[in-house]
């Protein structure tokens, strides 16, 4: 394990900051993060499986997670800010208030696991 490394994978917060490239998320806005950040745009993540994405992690293996060792350069949810690459398509837009928060950890948990990129379909009812 990294010296340093900061646990945590069930994340979900407030975006307090977007980046030039965000267009589809706003600061304020309450958001589940998948455990394992995806490109959306590689040969795994255009056939479903975002959990092999090719760009996530530098190191050159397949995937990458929040909070795990050797699975890319980034903090865990117990960090006290949470670095999102490719914000738009790896967050999920929770409605506004704290009501069901136990179950929409599991969003950024289970389903991601289990499931292709789940992203809005599943969220949605699609």
């Amino acid at each position: 394990m990294d010296e340093g490394m900061v646990f945590g994978h069930e994340n979900m917060g407030i975006v307090e900051e977007i980046g030039s490239a965000v267009g589809r998320i706003k600061v304020g806005d309450r958001v589940s993060v998948p455990f394992n950040p995806a490109c959306g745009t590689c040969r795994n993540c255009n056939a479903g499986f975002t959990s092999a994405c090719l760009r996530a992690n530098p190191s050159g293996n397949p995937g990458a997670g929040y909070g795990y060792p050797h699975m890319g350069p980034y903090r865990g949810g117990q960090a006290e800010y949470l670095r999102v690459p490719w914000a738009d398509f790896n967050l999920l837009e929770l409605p506004a208030g704290d009501e069901r928060e136990n179950d929409f950890t599991m969003l950024s948990d289970i389903f991601p696991d289990r499931l292709p990129r789940y992203g809005a379909r599943a969220a949605e009812g699609g």
